[in-house]
């Protein structure tokens, strides 16, 4: 469902924010469906058309002050939203996709039954489950997950998440460039911020453009509806 050039693009503005983020010394943990896409393809689900972010331990001044100017030398925005977290785009932005969603993770319950249902953005995780952190691949790189990953997705999404559903899908392809780059710039213990900061900043600022996961999915099907209907109504 996403082709190469978009997955690329669109792995490479997650790797790059989380690569800003331990630069600027933040803690993350992937969740909803970055984190299933992880935990069961090593990369994002194929439909997938944002990245989900959770913030450890920080306030919105502190990435506000620290990552925006940062992310803003290397071609994105850093913007807030109403309902309480940031927004990373790219400058230039054609459609309502393709972007990274920082939330911060709200308080931890001690307790199961203490566990609010989900609704815009609760946890599903208690406190004895997020620590120590937990790597998972991501391509040739690699994301943070809780320690009790299995709960947390037993809790988001039931039997639909479980690793015998998921193997009918597999993460989209990217580019081999895509996979070297990475698998040496940012691991669990190195990271390469010199290389990874002159990647970005040397890149074209309209490639996107063509990339947006908009233009393959939502785009696509827009498309091919209006594309129905009209032929409906010019044979009726």
């Amino acid at each position: 469902m996403m082709p190469r050039a978009v997955a690329t693009h669109f792995s490479e503005l997650l790797l790059f924010v989380l690569a800003a983020l331990e630069h600027t010394g933040f803690e993350t943990m992937m969740h909803f469906g970055t984190l299933l896409g992880a935990a069961r393809l090593g990369g994002p689900l194929p439909w997938d058309e944002d990245h989900d972010v959770y913030l450890l331990e920080t306030e919105p001044a502190q990435v506000g002050q620290r990552l925006g100017p940062l992310l803003a030398e290397h071609g994105f925005v850093l913007s807030w939203d109403a309902n309480g977290f940031f927004w990373v785009r790219e400058k230039l932005w054609p459609a309502d996709s393709g972007h990274l969603a920082l939330h911060f993770l709200p308080p931890l319950e001690e307790k199961l039954e203490q566990l609010p249902v989900w609704e815009g953005g609760a946890p599903h995780l208690l406190q004895s489950e997020l620590r120590p952190l937990r790597p998972l691949p991501y391509y040739s790189s690699y994301v943070w997950a809780p320690q009790k990953l299995e709960e947390l997705l037993l809790r988001l999404y039931g039997r639909s998440g479980e690793r015998d559903v998921m193997s009918a899908f597999q993460a989209p392809p990217v580019t081999a460039e895509f996979l070297q780059f990475w698998g040496e710039a940012r691991s669990p213990e190195r990271l390469d911020w010199p290389a990874i900061s002159q990647r970005f900043r040397q890149r074209s600022r309209w490639k996107h453009l063509l990339c947006a996961p908009w233009w393959w999915f939502n785009g696509g099907y827009i498309l091919a509806i209006n594309w129905l209907r009209r032929r409906a109504r010019s044979r009726s």
